[in-house]
């Protein structure tokens, strides 16, 4: 496509860091708009996924390889990007994956219909906070051509008032980089070297200590990120509000968060701060009121086109496999007013019914253990516990091999990045319609254990170490080996992972 996107965006040649988004994986988006009585549920094995500034390609690769029957399609800016994720994506064998080198600033609607199908969902994240208006208008113009009707969009943009505190900050560090020189990881910590040396001086409009420390420890990985974070002028933090009023041309109607469990009032706000809000004049923005009390600096927002209440008369029908060895599991959340639990007799009744197989929220809420929860409570409280995971397709002949190969691909071309770096690869399970998130060093376990190691930690690590390895790191993997397998081992075989 034409460069004009390109020319206007400062920060275009910056190579992303090679992660997955976990919330975009359709059984947990399909659950959360549930939880907000939106209804949601296209075809399982016939969904068309666009993922709009899909950088690497790993959470597109994700999907498409845990659903072959879908058609999944990623537009980035960068040529470096889409080369990298079409070699991926031949190397992986997914036919039903394509990468597009596209500037979405230039393209009308006919271009548009020429170039990519009607989608089911849309993936929009970590692109709108970083693009100049043009650019929106582009996001916007696709919307309204592309989405199909029903059909939902997943937008991830840095927001306000929480990242109110790094407006000055990103000045200074755009800045910084312009005025330095060599690799993307050298000008960023140039930067964060001229931000410190303000803060030390006593300039008073900078972040915390806390974030300045957090900036000065980044590693290679993650300082060549800060320059896709700050690099670009056109970095501009959104109120919810604003990003929802742009999305009206799209006829784009607000869900809510694609987290739930981030904006629950009764698990973020003291009861003092919920009664201020319920106080507050009719006709307030409530959500802008309550992003005032929460810890919400990236927000994670759903939108339909053309939203139907009654999701919450599908939970009772959705399927949940446990995700965690039973001796793991948690079922509390840490809340501002303190933690949230269930009662210890649900608890117990929920793991040993899980343990069986698959269960639904609605027969998990007819225990008489679970009595007064309803599949809404328990949906959010497994899904945020991590405790259980909300399912999506029955896996069929040859998903598995399809999800090794990809799994084994994703951490020979980028589990040496993603470890230096820190960030998440994507483990893919065709049971989830998707994956979740991994370390580089547990992928390595978990390809292991496809390709037929058996579970036992001294043989994994064998297998894992270069001949000639240290004792020392032959303990280390080993021990990380055991932790995983006490971990993950018995749910990743009962959901035909591994």
């Amino acid at each position: 496509m034409s460069g004009g996107m390109k020319d206007s965006y400062a920060a275009a040649d910056i190579r992303y860091l090679a992660a997955f988004q976990e919330e975009t994986v359709p059984a947990r988006l399909r659950l959360a708009a549930a939880l907000q009585d939106s209804i949601w549920n296209p075809d399982h094995e016939r969904l068309t996924v666009i993922d709009i500034g899909c950088g690497r390609g790993v959470t597109a690769t994700v999907l498409a390889a845990a659903n072959p029957g879908w058609d999944v399609h990623g537009l980035d800016l960068q040529p470096a990007h889409v080369a990298e994720a079409r070699e991926i994506a031949e190397e992986a064998g997914l036919a039903n994956l394509h990468f597009h080198e596209a500037d979405i600033a230039a393209m009308d609607e006919a271009t548009l219909a020429r170039t990519l199908p009607e989608a089911d969902l849309v993936i929009l994240y970590g692109v709108w906070t970083w693009v100049p208006d043009i650019v929106r208008d582009g996001i916007v113009r696709f919307l309204a051509s592309r989405l199909k009707p029903g059909g939902m969009l997943l937008i991830g943009y840095n927001s306000l008032p929480g990242f109110s505190d790094s407006i000055v900050l990103q000045k200074i560090m755009a800045q910084g980089m312009a005025a330095s020189t060599g690799s993307d990881a050298a000008r960023a910590r140039a930067a964060v070297g001229v931000v410190k040396s303000l803060a030390d001086a006593g300039a008073r409009y900078l972040p915390s200590e806390k974030m300045l420390e957090r900036l000065t420890g980044y590693s290679d990985g993650m300082s060549a990120y800060l320059a896709h974070e700050y690099g670009t002028g056109f970095w501009r933090p959104e109120f919810g509000a604003d990003v929802r009023q742009a999305m009206v041309p799209a006829r784009l109607d607000y869900v809510g968060s694609a987290v739930p469990a981030e904006v629950a009032p009764e698990l973020n706000l003291r009861p003092e701060q919920r009664l201020a809000l319920e106080g507050l004049p009719p006709g307030m923005d409530q959500d802008l009121m309550l992003d005032l009390f929460l810890l919400r600096r990236f927000r994670r927002d759903v939108f339909i086109k053309g939203k139907r209440p009654g999701g919450r008369g599908m939970l009772a029908h959705l399927p949940f496999a446990l995700f965690l060895a039973p001796e793991k599991v948690d079922l509390s959340i840490q809340t501002i007013a303190g933690k949230a639990e269930l009662p210890a007799a649900a608890n117990a009744a929920l793991i040993d019914a899980l343990v069986a197989g698959p269960k639904t929220l609605g027969q998990l809420a007819a225990l008489p253990a679970c009595a007064g929860l309803s599949p809404a409570d328990l949906g959010l409280m497994l899904s945020t516990t991590n405790t259980a995971l909300p399912l999506w397709r029955a896996p069929g002949a040859g998903d598995a091999a399809r999800a090794a190969r990809t799994n084994r691909v994703l951490l020979s071309r980028l589990g040496g990045e993603a470890a230096a770096s820190s960030s998440p690869l994507g483990f893919v399970v065709p049971a989830l319609g998707g994956g979740h998130i991994i370390s580089a060093s547990d992928l390595g376990v978990a390809c292991a254990l496809q390709a037929g190691a058996p579970p036992e930690p001294a043989e994994l690590a064998r297998r894992l170490c270069r001949p000639g390895a240290s004792e020392a790191d032959l303990a280390r993997v080993e021990q990380g080996a055991f932790a995983l397998l006490e971990r993950q081992y018995g749910t990743w075989k009962a959901m035909g992972a591994v």
